[in-house]
Order: C-alpha cells, then sequence, then structure tokens
C-alpha cells in the first residue's frame, strides 16, 4: 500500500471529518505494527493535537465495535485511550471501519516503572463482574480459548507460511512440517492437562504484550483492546511477563505473579509461555511473508520477523529438547 497516497486520502478526510486540526500544519505518520498487519494505524497531528486512528478490515470490525461500545468502561476504570469517533466509511482501501482516539504520549512499559498500578488494574479486570455481564460471552473452558487463541493462530499462520516457503529460504525444509507436529503436540498438551479442565470466565484483554502498554511520568496508558473478550487470566500474564520468563529476573517477577494470580493461573501459564515461543517461530513467519505487500515498511519488518525467528527457534531448542 503506498503509504504517500494513504496520507493524502487521509488529510482529505480528516479535512472533512471536522476533527478540529490546523490542515495546513497537518503531520501523519504511520504507526508501524511489528505484530502484524491486521490494522492500520497513524498519528494524525498539528502543533495543538494529536490523535491516534486505527482502521479495521471488515473480518476485524465486530471486534473494533465491540471496542466502542465500551470504551466509556474501560477508559474509566483501565486507563484505556479516550475514543473521540467511529470511522463508518473506507477511508483507506478495504478498511471500512475505523476508531480516532486522543493520543497517549508514552514508551512501550519495559521496566518497574507503574507496575505495582499495572498489576492492580489487570488483576482488576480479570474479576470484572460487570464487564462480564457487559460482554456476555458464551460460557467455555480454558482450555478452549488457549486453543481459540494460539492453536488456531498457528493453524492459520501456516496456511500462508506452508504458500509461500519460497520466500522463506532462512527456513529447513524439515521445520515447515515440524511446525505442524509441534502445533499439534501443544494442543493435546493443553487438551490433557487437568490445568485447563476448568471455566475460562476471567476478563481478559487477550493482547497484554509490552507494546500495548504506554508510560510516562504522569502514568500508564493501556491500548489496543481489540481482544477483549472472557477467557483466561494466565494468558494475559504470560503475555506481560513473557520478556522475564527466561530471564535471571524471572525468580521475582515468578513470586510476585503466583500471588497476584493465584496457583492455578500460574500452572497454565507455562503452556502458555510455550505457546509464545512458538509464537515467535511461527506467527513472525507470516508476518514476513505479509510485509511483501507493504514496501515502505517491508526490509524492517521482515529483517525483525528473520531474527525473531532464529531466535526463538534457537531457545526453544534449548528449552524443550530438539526441534527436528
Amino acid at each position: 500500500m503506498d503509504q504517500k497516497w494513504v496520507k493524502s486520502r487521509l488529510i482529505d478526510w480528516a479535512q472533512k471529518a471536522g476533527l478540529g486540526l490546523d490542515i495546513d500544519d497537518t503531520d501523519i505518520q504511520y504507526i508501524w505494527n511489528p505484530g502484524g498487519f491486521v490494522n492500520q494505524s497513524y498519528q494524525i497531528s498539528d502543533e495543538k493535537k494529536h490523535l491516534h486512528v486505527k482502521f479495521a478490515k471488515r473480518d476485524h470490525q465486530p471486534k473494533l465495535q465491540q471496542w466502542a461500545c465500551h470504551h466509556k468502561y474501560l477508559t474509566e476504570h483501565y486507563q484505556a485511550p479516550t475514543l473521540v469517533m467511529d470511522i463508518h466509511e473506507s477511508v483507506i482501501p478495504d478498511h471500512p471501519y475505523g476508531l480516532v482516539f486522543e493520543f497517549f504520549s508514552g514508551e512501550v512499559w519495559e521496566n518497574q516503572a507503574w507496575t505495582d498500578e499495572i498489576f492492580s488494574k489487570v488483576s482488576q479486570l480479570h474479576g470484572d463482574q460487570k464487564l462480564k455481564r457487559m460482554l456476555g460471552a458464551a460460557e467455555k473452558r480454558c482450555a478452549d480459548a488457549f486453543v481459540g487463541t494460539y492453536i488456531r493462530r498457528f493453524r492459520e499462520d501456516m496456511k500462508i507460511i506452508d504458500a509461500n516457503r519460497e520466500i522463506l529460504s532462512f527456513v529447513e525444509k524439515e521445520t515447515f512440517d515440524w511446525f505442524h507436529d509441534v502445533t499439534d503436540q501443544l494442543e493435546e498438551e493443553v487438551l490433557h492437562s487437568p490445568h485447563f479442565d476448568r471455566p475460562a470466565d476471567d476478563v481478559v484483554h487477550n493482547d497484554l504484550n509490552q507494546q500495548n502498554i504506554l508510560v510516562n511520568a504522569d502514568g500508564f496508558c493501556m491500548i489496543d483492546w481489540d481482544d477483549l473478550t472472557l477467557g483466561d487470566g494466565a494468558a494475559d500474564y504470560a503475555s506481560l511477563l513473557w520478556p522475564w520468563v527466561y530471564t535471571e529476573e524471572w525468580s521475582m517477577w515468578e513470586e510476585r505473579v503466583r500471588v497476584l494470580a493465584g496457583d492455578e493461573r500460574f500452572e497454565r501459564m507455562g503452556l502458555y509461555f510455550k505457546a509464545k515461543l512458538l509464537d515467535g517461530i511461527i506467527d513472525v513467519l507470516a508476518d514476513y511473508v505479509e510485509a511483501e505487500e507493504f514496501p515502505d515498511v517491508k526490509e524492517r519488518t521482515q529483517h525483525r520477523a528473520k531474527v525473531t525467528h532464529l531466535h526463538a527457534l534457537e531457545l526453544y531448542q534449548t528449552r524443550y529438547g530438539t526441534v527436528l
């Protein structure tokens, strides 16, 4: 997608949408998402106002609409960004819906800043009975939640990967078949684990990685509530603590999260960490392939995907044994 053309479209749209921007002084920046291309996001700003605009493809539209439906509650209780308006037109091709938020100026959370407050909010979210009623999600078990989040994603990724093996020259031929085998094995582990045979009745963000928590001197903001659902709180904790699980700092985090999450959730986190590692092996290759359609960010996306894949593959072998 030609970003110069897209930015021109956004300028025209912003002028008509009445966002209160000085069009002659408006700057538009594409926000690169290293985790994929499901949505397209931009920062639109002038000297006085800064906005974040997020566009969704049609199959992802219901998730953004759910976020819009509950945005006031999420902003008031969970430091979600403030919604300005929603968009019901294809400002950019194949993205018929979008949301406009006030831009939160901050850095990705990666140290001790605001940790107690962030953990408190996550714990509060998981037990939020009012939000649970608002979501009205169907009952499911923790095993179903795991399969729906990771196993389904890996199999969708592998369809993309298998159809484009020729451009993944750094992946060994035998490894492509291993992707399928290890995904099947992980599914069996989860389905036969007694720890996953319980209701998935926590309210979960379901994408609570470092990139989705922004911090500054005044506070923090939890973004990207697209996947809000009833599920397994262990998934949120595993995503939140993933950067530390294989480091010397893990013992400190382990004690802390066991107290906060409880023993049942903590026991399930082991397989979530395994899935997170596989995510760095498999999902990033689908990102590598999809980056072919985004020339402006192709090089850095593919470089990151390759480095992440090779590192995760080596770490998986060290942690869980021979890959092939």
